[in-house]
């Protein structure tokens, strides 16, 4: 913690030691992150200048920046400051269409900036170093969550620095995962005692004796403290230097920082004094020209005290700004001043950065902190914020909104939207019954009947939060007097919607009726589409999976022209999954194929998850198992359950969950248990079905049949019948039921799957796969080969090969009693169609039934490569080969029609297989293996 780039760094050589060796893995092409952690003044930002000195020394490219308190609503703030800021930055600023990120564009950002690092790391190792990332913004948090596992096996380093947190930030769940995944960790504490005396030594240029040194034992190990008592003492000329050694004058304590900066301040000139005051309210950097026209005042008028200000190390400069010499500095400058004063200078600085083009999230922190009642550039200012805030960072608009409403005045035309804005944000953080009383409150007393409807509609529209709110605010709108018959019919249909895909089907089908005839009389194309949407996924739930076909065809048509785009996404997401349970599962496939491209297109992230998950689920029917984990792995990396509150997110944990049975993954299936039993507590009814299931098909796998039953039980209604998910659905599923209900004694289990499942082929003839479900089922219970052998048959005829196996099993056990050559023969042919889908759960069983057979003499399939080049699937060497040329992820994604995120997952399985950690490690395995 010095300002003098020549004094020496003590007491910390095993960090850096660490740290050094981590950079030099750089060079071999491994990845290297590095989290330091250490409470105010211990160095961080010291060690930090120290490695990046080293990085230098090493030939890496160097990228840093810190975060600041003021910012922490800034999207990406400090991570693009890192990578575009300097005087030569790590990424050319051209190659972003706006250096501003805006929140709601944050997906794709991250792939942006995923693709210029991974280019960029490709040419030459490179450091991102963040300081401060206690303050980082939410952007920056999700990046260092996400980007150093997208871009594994690249030399880049990631050294990140904060202080230890108070409470759980987003930082602390990125860094937690990054530990998670092999980070390594740096606490800095106090210095020793040699340490001490080193860093007086170098201070003052002389050793200093044991009364020095006893003065600065007061400083508990704090490097910053020791510098500045040391500074301070020498200010006071209270150190000579007799013999070659420092000692103290006088016995009375140095003037400190914090609690002296009143009388540090004093001796500054007046011109100095006002300089450096203004200048704490602008930040912890800023220019030349913004503390100007803040003090207003010509910038020929500031050479001389920011000179003096320099001289006195307050302020030093960096990248061409002025900055702090450290935060504590600036913190100290800052309660030096009475509050009154500080809000009024906050305020003022907010105004000159708003005029140099500052967005409204970089100062609406200070805002909402200086403004008085009145303010109308704060008032609109927070309402800018709130609105770039909404879907990223719910609760700081919430917080931007509620001080805009504190500082509006009752009669404000703008109240209105502001309102409507904070109800909105309350409603997607969804934190307790109080806030969306609060939001509840204020639109009934702020906006007429009819606005107050619109704000509700768009509530109810919000596919993004809990399906149960969006029915409370349905349904309150529906309660307000006088709707107009257009308004009345959208939110009816909105609601018929909302219960259906929430699993309330029985609420649903009670108000069909009504909400038919409100819409017909409305003539509303919006309220037409929504309401044919819902009716199509009533039919799906009901089993009718023809009528649902013709209906979301109907409504997909029409919807272009309805100006609901979401739903019309979901439409034509809903239309490929009424494809594939038809068996349909080509065109289903190509439908998921367009809608990627035109999420991509229209940068729409949340639709582009939506159709790659339910790609990845499509892909597991189908059988294709390692391109479905591709997909769907780390897709839920860091799911806890709670944000699992869409049913098609849930959907597709299940979907995750059935893989990591399948492929034996017992680490993933431990996690994704913790996510089922939080989604099972908080979920929605559909949620919980989901979740219950889940649970079910784990306790199954485990042999334990009785938690199963109790798991299906578990997330229905009081007095209601047990269930499987309805929404999405998954035909297959009464034969997993059935197994439940035989193994658990549970005649009435049995039963629904053998009427579920005939009842499905009864309403949809001709389609293979329902049809080999009801016969699977009915082979089971009865049992029956004759039927397990119609199913096996029907199952041939479709894409699904995990049912076709799983039928096979189930032939070749029936069949050991009464013909034990034909059940080795089916079960051999089992053995194989596992092994070919790398179902190694699976085949694992089966080789263990042919060996209780007394199988020696036949050529069963053996145990399938974990390991080595023979391990990768045709995907992963695909990807692997590419990658070994030198493409990026997005040039492979391009080039095998996948996302950069499968790429990257089937990259994991490879480096991994192989035990690789770099992309440099991958080419040199990849020629000799070539050559080989």
């Amino acid at each position: 913690m010095s300002t003098s780039p020549a004094r020496e760094f003590h007491g910390r050589d095993a960090e850096l030691a660490l740290i050094r060796g981590e950079l030099e893995r750089l060079s071999d092409g491994a990845q290297a992150v590095v989290i330091v952690e250490g409470a105010a003044g211990m160095g961080k930002s010291r060690l930090l200048a120290e490695v990046s000195t080293i990085a230098h020394s090493l030939g890496t490219r160097i990228g840093t920046s810190a975060a600041d308190s003021s910012e922490t609503s800034v999207e990406l703030a400090t991570l693009l400051a890192a990578l575009f800021d300097g005087a030569d930055p790590l990424l050319d600023p051209r190659e972003l269409i706006s250096l501003h990120a805006q929140p709601d564009q944050r997906f794709w950002l991250l792939r942006d900036l995923q693709a210029l690092l991974e280019r960029a790391a490709l040419e030459s190792p490179l450091l991102i170093a963040i300081d401060d990332a206690h303050w980082a913004d939410r952007g920056t948090a999700a990046a260092i969550r996400t980007l150093p596992t997208r871009l594994m096996g690249l030399p880049i380093a990631w050294v990140i620095a904060l202080r230890p947190p108070r409470e759980a930030i987003p930082i602390v769940h990125a860094l937690e995962q990054l530990k998670q995944e092999g980070a390594s960790t740096i606490v800095l504490g106090p210095l020793d005692d040699a340490a001490v005396a080193q860093l007086a030594a170098d201070v003052l240029a002389a050793p200093p004796d044991g009364s020095i040194l006893e003065q600065l034992a007061a400083a508990d190990g704090s490097p910053f403290i020791i510098v500045e008592t040391l500074l301070g003492l020498q200010e006071e000329d209270r150190i000579r230097v007799v013999d070659g050694r420092a000692e103290l004058i006088d016995g009375r304590l140095p003037r400190r920082v914090h609690a002296k900066m009143r009388e540090r301040l004093g001796r500054l000139s007046d011109e100095a004094s006002d300089a450096v005051t203004v200048a704490a309210s602008l930040g912890r950097t800023f220019t030349f020209d913004e503390l100007a026209r803040t003090l207003g005042r010509p910038a020929s008028d500031l050479l001389s005290p920011v000179g003096e200000l320099l001289e006195a190390n307050l302020l030093v400069e960096r990248d061409e700004k002025l900055a702090f010499w450290h935060d504590i500095t600036r913190e100290a400058v800052r309660t030096s001043v009475p509050i009154t004063a500080r809000r009024a200078l906050d305020r003022q600085a907010a105004g000159v950065l708003l005029e140099a083009g500052a967005l409204p999230v970089e100062v609406a922190v200070q805002l909402a902190a200086s403004a008085q009642p009145g303010d109308e550039v704060a008032i609109d200012t927070l309402l800018d914020a709130a609105e770039a805030l909404l879907t990223t960072d719910p609760g700081t608009a919430a917080e931007f909104g509620q001080r805009a409403l504190e500082i509006a005045p009752a009669h404000h035309p703008q109240r209105g939207e502001i309102v409507g804005t904070t109800a909105i944000a309350l409603h997607i953080t969804g934190h307790g019954e109080e806030a969306i009383a609060f939001a509840d409150r204020a639109l009934r007393e702020t906006l007429p009947a009819i606005q107050e409807a619109e704000v509700r509609l768009s509530i109810a529209g919000m596919f993004a939060i809990s399906p149960e709110i969006r029915i409370g605010a349905g349904r309150l709108a529906l309660n307000l007097p006088d709707l107009p018959e257009t308004l009345r019919a959208r939110h009816l249909a909105c609601l018929f919607h909302n219960l259906v895909t929430a699993g309330r089907v029985d609420e649903a089908r009670a108000m069909l009726e009504e909400t038919r005839a409100v819409v017909e009389a409305a003539d509303d194309v919006r309220a037409s589409f929504t309401l044919r949407v819902a009716e199509s996924a009533l039919a799906y739930a009901d089993d009718r999976f023809g009528p649902s076909l013709e209906l979301i065809t109907s409504a997909y048509r029409d919807g272009i022209f309805a100006g609901d785009d979401q739903r019309l996404r979901l439409a034509q997401m809903w239309h490929g999954e009424l494809l594939s349970a038809a068996d349909q599962y080509e065109d289903a496939l190509a439908i998921a194929a367009d809608g990627l491209a035109a999420a991509q297109r229209d940068r729409q992230g949340w639709a582009y998850q939506m159709f790659e998950t339910w790609q990845g689920r499509m892909l597991l029917r189908t059988g294709r198992l390692s391109e479905a984990l591709a997909v769907l792995d780390g897709r839920y990396a860091l799911e806890d359950g709670t944000h699992a509150a869409a049913v098609l997110d849930a959907a597709g944990i299940v979907a995750l969950g059935r893989l990591a049975i399948h492929t034996g993954d017992t680490r993933q299936a431990r996690r994704l248990r913790d996510i089922a039993h939080v989604m099972l507590d908080q979920g929605t009814p559909a949620v919980r079905r989901h979740a219950g299931w889940l649970l079910a098909l784990f306790a199954m796998a485990e042999g334990d049949a009785k938690a199963a039953r109790s798991w299906i039980r578990a997330p229905t209604e009081p007095g209601g019948q047990a269930i499987l998910p309805r929404f999405p659905l998954d035909i297959a599923d009464e034969v997993v039921l059935a197994r439940i209900g035989l193994a658990a004694q549970d005649d009435e289990l049995a039963q629904l799957a053998l009427l579920n499942s005939r009842r499905r082929s009864e309403l949809n003839p001709g389609v293979a796969s329902i049809a080999a479900t009801a016969a699977h089922v009915r082979g089971l219970l009865e049992p029956s080969h004759a039927d397990l052998r119609e199913a096996v048959e029907l199952f041939e005829r479709t894409p699904r090969r995990l049912e076709l196996a799983a039928a096979l099993e189930d032939l070749g056990v029936e069949l050991i009693a009464t013909d034990p050559e034909a059940a080795i023969d089916t079960l051999g042919r089992t053995l194989a169609v596992y092994t070919e889908l790398d179902a190694t759960w699976d085949a694992r069983r089966v080789r263990s039934r042919l060996r209780e057979l007394g199988v020696r003499r036949r050529v069963v399939a053996g145990e399938p490569e974990t390991n080595g080049w023979a391990a990768l699937t045709t995907s992963e060497l695909a990807v692997a080969r590419l990658v070994a040329e030198g493409l990026t992820n997005r040039e492979v994604a391009e080039r095998l029609f996948v996302s950069p995120h499968t790429v990257n997952s089937h990259l994991r399985h490879v480096f991994s297989k192989l035990g690789i950690t770099s992309r440099v490690e991958l080419a040199r395995v990849a020629r000799d293996y070539e050559i080989a």
